[in-house]
């Protein structure tokens, strides 16, 4: 009887398939994801140059795509060979507005001044030496342009905190603190995710 009503919050944010085994990668992303409203959170226009780094198996590469247009960019980006590959296989080049990029990981390899946003979806915790490495992003950014964090929250408490893989994980006040030292002020903070902090940065105009 207790297990159930634990799991009954959880039925009414996800669903109850594979909520058995606390694992949300069971879980139908959408539900717990919510691109759509992501996307409306990002502000994308008709026309934008946009990059999603760590893009795996491009589950957001898809949706930018469309909400920048057929005018538009998405640069996806990735340091595993293999995931850059399969992405050449969901998006071939010149049959999109999708470019793949094989990164380093100190180095995402994106042009420099032409991108109006950058998104990273649990990847900000894996990236080493951030300060530097986003004040060298800065310098891939449009006037305008913005850098948006999805990441794992580290601390969610209750139920909730068994979606989140210790060390995968990072919390929303050390992702400000850490992107002010790099040079960025916060321009968003949206907390309609479940289990994720959304912040999205702007650089300060003297570089912080």
């Amino acid at each position: 009887m207790r297990s159930a009503l634990l799991l009954a919050p959880l039925c009414l944010l996800f669903g109850c398939t594979g909520l058995s085994k606390l694992d949300w990668t069971t879980l139908g992303r959408d539900s717990w994801q919510r691109p759509d409203d992501v996307i409306e959170a990002l502000e994308l226009h008709d026309g934008d140059r946009v990059a999603d780094l760590g893009a795996g198996d491009g589950y957001f590469v898809a949706h930018l795509a469309r909400a920048v247009g057929p005018e538009g960019a998405v640069y996806a980006v990735d340091v595993d060979a293999d995931a850059v590959e399969a992405l050449l296989g969901r998006f071939p080049a010149g049959a999109s507005n999708v470019e793949t990029i094989l990164a380093e990981t100190d180095d995402p390899r994106l042009p420099d001044d032409s991108l109006d946003l950058i998104l990273l979806v649990n990847t900000y915790h894996h990236i080493d030496a951030r300060d530097a490495y986003f004040r060298a992003l800065a310098r891939d950014l449009r006037p305008g342009g913005r850098i948006a964090i999805i990441e794992p929250n580290e601390d969610l408490g209750g139920i909730l905190s068994l979606f989140v893989d210790e060390g995968h994980a990072s919390s929303a006040p050390r992702v400000e603190e850490e992107m002010g030292r790099a040079g960025y002020r916060v321009s968003g903070r949206h907390e309609f995710l479940p289990v994720q902090i959304f912040r999205v940065f702007a650089p300060q105009p003297d570089g912080g």
